[in-house]
C-alpha cells in the first residue's frame, strides 16, 4: 500500500489503513504485519500511532530502482 508523492500529508495514508484494520477486525484477524522502508519516517510514525511495534530489521530488505535500503518489520496483535 502506499500514497502518491503528490497526495502525501493530507491522511490519506491514515484512512486506508485504519479502513483495512477495521476490515481485519470484522474478519476476526488478531495479528497484522507489515513492511516499511527503515527512512520512510512519516509511515513508521504512523503506524506506531496506530498501535503497531517494532519487530526486526531487515538488512537491504527492499529494493527500488536498482538501490537497497532497510526495512523495518512491525506487528499489531489484537486480544482475543
Amino acid at each position: 500500500m502506499g500514497v502518491l508523492a503528490n497526495y502525501r500529508g493530507r491522511g490519506i495514508g491514515k484512512q486506508l489503513m485504519v479502513a483495512t484494520l477495521a476490515h481485519a477486525r470484522r474478519n476476526s484477524i488478531i495479528r497484522v504485519e507489515l513492511e516499511v522502508r527503515a527512512d520512510n519516517a512519516c509511515a513508521i510514525n504512523l503506524y506506531e500511532r496506530l498501535g503497531f511495534i517494532r519487530e526486526g530489521r531487515k538488512r537491504n530488505g527492499m529494493r527500488f530502482d536498482g538501490s537497497c535500503f532497510d526495512s523495518i518489520t512491525m506487528g499489531l496483535v489484537y486480544p482475543d
